[in-house]
């Protein structure tokens, strides 16, 4: 079966975009998913950032983490995640994309950091061998800022509203996915797509 494109709206402030990237990535791994990622910034200015992180996280959550092969142990602070979509955008251009979000998001869910800073930003991009002069120059004069928005534009034009939301496969077979998802319903949709006339 080929990789089966999938559209990844998700924010790196949401454990179940985490847990759902994962997943994907796992059946990356496999040959299964291409996907492909899309900014959605859940607190955008002028929206105001929650008082509290939501450590109230149900079983099902923590238990398709486990099966994903991540941690969530801490929630990550209220924040602002311009820069970190940013940050990720210049990590895809440099070929560590993929490891970039999941650094982020270690950073938010494992160690309870706050992924809206740029010093955290361009520390974890140093960790994964990018220019630390560069990442934060990016950083600063808003490189990816136009990038982010045409995502968000995007997301607008989908009617996506809500974090993690996938659109799995192509044309008039596409199939969206709203809400955390765990490796076994990913894999099942991932077939589905591949199915002749899916």
């Amino acid at each position: 079966m080929a990789a089966v494109p999938v559209v990844v709206f998700s924010d790196f402030t949401c454990p179940f975009s985490y847990v759902t990237e994962a997943a994907l990535w796992r059946l990356e791994d496999e040959g299964l998913a291409a996907p492909a990622y899309v900014a959605f910034e859940l607190h955008p200015v002028p929206t105001p950032l929650p008082v509290d992180p939501d450590a109230e996280w149900p079983d099902a959550l923590h238990d398709m983490a486990r099966d994903a092969g991540v941690e969530l142990r801490t929630p990550a602070p209220p924040a602002r995640t311009r820069k970190a979509h940013e940050a990720a955008k210049l990590a895809q251009e440099r070929g560590v994309g993929r490891a970039m979000r999941a650094a982020i998001f270690a950073a938010a869910f494992r160690d309870g950091r706050d992924v809206g800073r740029i010093d955290v930003l361009v520390e974890l991009a140093v960790g994964l061998g990018l220019d630390e002069s560069e990442a934060k120059a990016v950083l600063d004069v808003d490189g990816f800022t136009a990038a982010v928005e045409r995502d968000e534009a995007l997301a607008r034009r989908a009617g996506v509203e809500a974090t993690p939301a996938l659109i799995v496969g192509t044309g008039s077979g596409a199939e969206t996915m709203l809400g955390a998802h765990g490796m076994d319903a990913l894999r099942e949709a991932l077939e589905r797509a591949a199915r002749p006339g899916g």
